[in-house]
């Protein structure tokens, strides 16, 4: 029976990233979410599928069976009485054996989990294990000058922390907390899906393992509260626009004990009105009269790294561009750019008589053309 494509489900190609299948996750779930679509089966049915398809890709161990199977199913492999029989099934109208083979692809999970001893994948005995706590992503823009020396900047942040009132089991203090009927206190309900099985969060618990008779009023049961935190991040020197940086510890809480998630910030850099940069090199501009560029001269810039002098040679012309080597943005790994200088001659707009009478004769003497209209 040919199954459901996840991918296809959630759009994204086989080779996509955790980001890309979160993004597109969250753009189904907010399109199909049962709130927003009252009274729409359909709705409904797609929210379930697309919940469905981020569970099993967004868990590696999960997205790395689903592709093994997958594959296997979309090459025509369906087993074969031999093949069932080598895991125990007893083949039909053997010597000795009455029961024909029977091996499920949730039989399976109980031979991989004896494998590799440990809990299967596709379900089985024991509690609810903790779970890591989801990764935040969070945006900064920060000045140019901060990008370069680096230096710490707060920002706030808003997220989830335990519930004081409940301590995070999200049962009022002093009510009952009993095992979930629907996975028996594994936190995980099992599915077959394109011809195999495996589990998934379960709907009920949300993953708990148990149910509570009185949820706590002050989180409404989810043991956790919206909560804005200011956090002061440490910006390395260097950072690029675009950079990211992972806050290990500061993202989602988990949960039944679980690790906390990561805070993902990604920096935008402020434009600066002297410098622009392109990786490690930034670029300025400085202007120069018409006898400088003629003449030659030196001259004091403005750099990243504070003033620097620098020498234009004579001759040079509006536009030439002049290198200051190391002047540039040095990076966390400790590599350093170059500062490039674009020069700009400034002619004169208005001129005394005397002036043009002596530019006239620097024309002549140079076998220049000059306009002699006044």
């Amino acid at each position: 029976m040919a199954g459901k494509d996840y991918y296809e489900i959630l759009g994204v190609k086989r080779d996509a990233s955790k980001d890309d299948i979160r993004k597109a996750f969250r753009k189904l779930a907010k399109k199909f979410h049962p709130d927003r679509n009252k009274d729409d089966k359909d709705a409904e049915a797609r929210f379930k599928e697309v919940n469905e398809a981020y569970n099993v890709l967004n868990d590696e161990k999960k997205r790395r069976q689903y592709d093994t199977f997958g594959r296997l199913r979309d090459e025509g492999f369906s087993g074969g009485q031999d093949f069932w029989q080598s895991f125990g099934g007893g083949r039909p109208g053997g010597r000795g054996g009455k029961r024909r083979a029977s091996a499920s692809w949730g039989d399976f999970g109980d031979i991989f989990s004896q494998f590799f001893r440990k809990a299967s994948p596709f379900g089985g005995p024991g509690r609810a294990g903790p779970l890591r706590g989801e990764d935040v992503e969070a945006s900064v823009t920060i000045p140019f000058d901060l990008s370069v020396r680096g230096g710490k900047i707060a920002m706030n942040l808003a997220g989830h922390a335990p519930c004081e009132t409940c301590k995070g089991t999200g049962a009022q203090p002093g009510a009952a907390v009993q095992e979930c009927p629907l996975c028996h206190g594994t936190g995980t309900v099992q599915e077959s899906q394109i011809g195999f099985a495996f589990s998934r969060t379960c709907p009920q618990c949300f993953g708990r393992g148990t149910v509570i008779a009185t949820p706590c009023r002050e989180c409404r049961g989810t043991g956790r509260t919206a909560t804005r935190r200011r956090l002061r991040i440490n910006i390395p020197r260097g950072v690029a626009d675009g950079q990211r940086i992972r806050l290990a510890g500061q993202g989602e809480p988990g949960k039944n004990g679980g690790a906390n998630g990561d805070l993902i910030v990604r920096v935008n850099v402020a434009d600066d009105e002297h410098f622009r940069r392109k990786g490690n090199d930034v670029y300025s501009e400085a202007t120069i009269n018409m006898v400088q560029a003629a003449l030659g001269t030196t001259i004091e810039v403005r750099t990243v790294q504070g003033r620097a002098s620098m020498r234009v040679p004579a001759g040079t012309q509006s536009g030439a561009r002049l290198r200051l080597r190391g002047r540039g943005v040095t990076s966390a790994d400790g590599r350093t750019g170059h500062h490039y200088v674009t020069i700009r001659v400034a002619i004169p707009r208005k001129l005394t008589a005397e002036q043009k009478a002596l530019l006239r004769t620097f024309a002549r003497s140079a076998g220049l053309e000059a306009d002699q209209a006044e």
